[in-house]
């Protein structure tokens, strides 16, 4: 059985089996809503969200440096397709849900905690028993995240946090110094 295009399942499907002006209208808003998706993914709109940075001697920089929750760092590591080091700000740990932590446990080797020194987030990584460092600047962060990664494995800046005064309250900003940073190896 082929789908038409008005074939609309679940709570919006009232009135599906009538080609109805409201149906049409609907499909029509989800035709121009995912044609500007499209457009927006053509003029490169994800700088700063799982953006591929250099690869150097083996191993990839990624900045994700737009993620600022939970969720962002599961979608992070669930893209990641290598080991990863992980330079994060992330500081809820007793919030964590367990999908993220099982990615957590599967996927990072090393943890680079970016920010201030937490007691939280020391006794958490303790309990994973994963390898973890800490420093104040980005730049300290991906350089002992760099001498600490073997080739092969990657490198992801994914915060989990909003950006701070340090990076004028901007993601980008953030993301752009993560670059530099890297740039400077």
């Amino acid at each position: 059985m082929s789908k038409n295009r008005n074939s609309i399942k679940g709570e919006y499907g009232i009135g599906y089996s009538r080609n109805t002006a409201e149906v049409r209208d609907f499909q029509e808003l989800l035709d121009s809503r995912w044609a500007g998706l499209n457009n927006m993914e053509a003029q490169n709109y994800h700088e700063h969200k799982m953006e591929f940075v250099k690869n150097i001697r083996g191993v990839d920089f990624v900045n994700d440096s737009a993620c600022t929750n939970q969720n962002g760092i599961f979608l992070a590591l669930s893209d990641a397709t290598k080991q990863v080091t992980w330079i994060t700000s992330f500081t809820h740990w007793s919030d964590i849900e367990l999908n993220l932590l099982q990615l957590i446990v599967e996927k990072v080797n090393h943890i680079i905690f970016f920010g201030d020194n937490n007691e939280e987030s020391r006794i958490f990584f303790d309990a994973l028993n994963i390898n973890h460092d800490w420093c104040n600047d980005l730049e300290t962060a991906v350089r002992i995240a760099f001498y600490s990664t073997p080739s092969g494995d990657e490198i992801l800046f994914s915060p989990g946090i909003p950006a701070d005064a340090r990076f004028n309250e901007s993601t980008a900003e953030r993301g752009t110094q993560f670059k530099k940073a890297v740039a400077q190896l």
